[in-house]
C-alpha cells in the first residue's frame, strides 16, 4: 500500500483559526489528512502558522470553527523547538516526569532505554540547562518517543545537532513505524524521508497537500506558480484586447454598440479567470552589517572553559586576539561548551577574555534568550538603532519582512523564523564591531541563507560563530577554523 493509500488517522476538516479577535487569519477553511505510518513535512514562509497547526494538533489551540478528527485512541507527542524555560532548572528525571500525568515508578528504566534510542547517555540527576543545544535537542526527541506516540510531531528537530546527531536522526525516522509530522527549514534532511508535504499558502491561509519527497513538492509547487502566471499573461492579454475594440464600438450606433455591451461582459468573465500568484516564498532583500572602524584588538581571550566526556568542566590555556576582518568558527562535538563559551564572551570583561573598551557586541543566541520577548518589536528595534531616523528602521525592518501589524506586537508572539530575522534586522541598525553567532542559521528559511552568507562575507568587522549547517557554512569566505574538541582532548 504506497503512502497516500493508508488509513487516515487524522484529519482537518475544513478548520479556521485567527489570532487578535480574527483580524490575523492563519488558517481558513483547512482541509487535510494525515495517514498512518506515513512520514509528513509542513512547510511555508516564517509566520505562516506551521507552529499553530501543531499546536491544535496537540490541543493547546482549538479550532474556531468546525473540527478535527482524531482517531479514538490515538495518543500524539511532540518535540518541541527548545525546552520551556521554566524548565531548565529540572534535572533529566524531572523533566521527563512532565510527561506523565502520574507516577511512573519505571521511570529511571524508561529514561535509559530511551536515551539509548536517540544515541546519548547523561546523568538523570543533571540539571536540563547544563546540557548543551544540541544535548537538549536529543533529549527533546527522547522527551516525545517515551510516550509511545502514534503521531510524532517535530518541530525544527535538526537545530544545534552536530553532523553526527543529524544522522542519528535521520536513522531512527526510516526506520520509525509511526506517523511523522516534521517543521524544519533543512531541506536535505526533508528530503531523505518525506512521503508527502503540507504546504502553507500564506496569502491564501489555505493548506495545500503533495505527495511524494519533498523536492517533488517543491516542484509541483513552482510549476503551479508558472502556470497560474502564464494563465494570468492570456487573460490579461485578452482584456487589454478587448477594452481597446470596446473603446472603439462604443463610440458607434446598432450593432457595434451591441458588440461593445457583449465585449464588457467577456471582459468581466477573464478579470474573474485570473488567479492570485502565490506571493509568500519571498526572500530578504540584500543587506549590508554597517561596520564603524574600530582601531586595535577587538577582543582577547586567554583561557576558555570546556566539559569533557565526563562531564567535567576543565579550563585550558588559549591565546587569542581578534581584530577587525578576522572571522572564526568554532567546532567540536555537541556539549563540549560552545555556546557556554560564547554567552560567555558576550559581556566578558576579567581575566579570562575581554572585550575591549567602545565594542558593540552583535549577538545571536540559538534559543533567542538575548532577546526581550515582552518587548515590542519597533520599541527593540529602534533602541538599537541610536540616531537612525524612524523611515530608516521601517526601511531596514521591511527588508526583513517585518511590517504592518507585526512591528506592533511583542517579540514573543513571532515565529521562531521571525525572531531570527529579528536579530538580523538588529545588526544592520546596532553597527556592532563583534559579531558572536551561535547557530545563526536556526529557524531561518533556507531561501534566506545565501543572503545571510553574502552579507557576513562583506562584513568588515570581527566575527566568532558556531554553527552545523556545513551547506551554509561552505558559503562563508575566510573563516578560521578552532577545534575545541582537540583542547579537551
Amino acid at each position: 500500500m504506497s503512502a497516500n493509500q493508508n488509513p487516515v488517522i487524522l484529519r482537518f476538516d475544513g478548520v479556521n483559526f485567527a489570532y487578535n479577535d480574527g483580524k490575523h487569519p492563519i488558517l481558513v477553511d483547512a482541509d487535510f489528512s494525515l495517514r498512518q505510518n506515513t512520514k509528513i513535512t509542513i512547510m511555508g514562509q516564517n509566520g505562516a502558522g506551521k507552529t499553530t497547526i501543531f499546536k491544535m494538533i496537540t490541543g493547546e489551540l482549538k479550532p474556531q470553527s468546525w473540527r478535527i478528527i482524531i482517531n479514538q485512541g490515538c495518543s500524539i507527542a511532540i518535540a518541541r523547538q527548545v525546552i520551556p524555560r521554566d524548565q531548565l532548572d529540572f534535572t533529566v528525571k524531572e523533566f521527563f516526569e512532565t510527561a506523565f500525568e502520574e507516577k511512573d515508578y519505571q521511570l529511571d528504566r524508561k529514561i535509559a532505554e530511551v536515551l539509548k534510542v536517540v544515541n546519548f547517555t547523561a546523568p538523570i540527576t543533571k540539571q536540563i540547562k547544563d546540557f548543551s543545544g544540541g544535548q537538549q535537542a536529543r533529549l527533546l526527541l527522547a522527551y516525545a518517543l517515551i510516550q509511545h506516540p502514534d503521531i510524532l510531531l517535530l518541530d525544527e528537530p535538526t537545530n544545534n545537532l552536530d553532523a553526527n546527531g543529524i544522522g542519528d536522526l535521520i536513522s531512527f525516522l526510516l526506520t520509525y513505524d509511526k506517523t511523522v509530522v516534521v517543521i524544519s527549514h533543512d531541506a536535505d534532511f526533508l528530503n531523505l524521508f518525506t512521503d508527502g508535504v503540507l504546504y502553507l499558502n500564506k496569502m491564501t491561509n489555505k493548506v495545500e497537500q503533495y505527495w511524494g519527497d519533498y523536492y517533488d513538492a517543491v516542484d509541483q509547487i513552482a510549476a503551479q506558480i508558472e502556470k497560474d502566471k502564464m494563465q494570468n499573461a492570456r487573460a490579461e492579454k485578452k482584456i487589454a484586447d478587448a477594452k481597446e475594440k470596446i473603446n472603439f464600438f462604443s463610440n458607434k450606433w446598432g450593432k457595434m454598440r451591441k458588440l461593445a455591451s457583449k465585449m464588457r461582459e467577456e471582459v468581466e468573465e477573464a478579470e474573474d479567470n485570473i488567479v492570485e500568484v502565490r506571493k509568500d516564498d519571498k526572500t530578504i532583500g540584500n543587506f549590508e552589517i554597517p561596520f564603524d572602524n574600530y582601531v586595535g584588538p577587538i577582543v582577547t581571550i586567554n583561557r576558555i572553559g570546556l566539559m569533557n566526556s565526563a562531564h567535567e568542566l576543565t579550563h585550558h590555556k588559549f591565546n587569542i586576539v581578534i581584530k577587525k576582518h578576522q572571522k572564526y568558527i568554532l567546532t567540536g562535538p555537541n556539549g563540549i561548551g560552545k555556546s557556554t563559551l560564547l554567552k560567555s564572551l558576550v559581556h566578558a570583561h576579567n581575566k579570562d577574555a575581554t572585550i575591549h573598551d567602545e565594542v558593540k557586541v552583535g549577538y545571536y543566541s540559538q534559543d533567542f534568550t538575548a532577546l526581550d520577548m515582552s518587548k515590542i518589536v519597533w520599541d527593540d528595534l529602534r533602541e538599537v538603532a541610536g540616531d537612525t531616523s524612524d523611515q530608516d528602521i521601517y526601511r531596514v525592518a521591511s527588508k526583513f519582512l517585518l511590517t504592518g501589524p507585526l512591528l506592533k506586537n511583542p517579540i514573543g508572539t513571532m515565529s521562531e523564523g521571525q525572531k531570527g530575522l529579528l536579530c538580523y534586522a538588529r545588526f544592520v541598525l546596532q553597527r556592532p564591531h563583534l559579531l558572536i553567532m551561535d547557530e545563526p542559521t536556526n529557524h531561518i528559511n533556507f531561501r534566506h541563507l545565501p543572503v545571510i552568507a553574502e552579507a557576513l562575507n562583506e562584513y568588515e568587522g570581527a566575527m566568532i560563530i558556531v554553527s552545523h549547517d556545513k551547506g551554509f557554512v561552505d558559503q562563508l569566505q575566510d573563516l578560521e577554523s578552532i577545534d575545541l574538541g582537540k583542547l579537551v582532548k
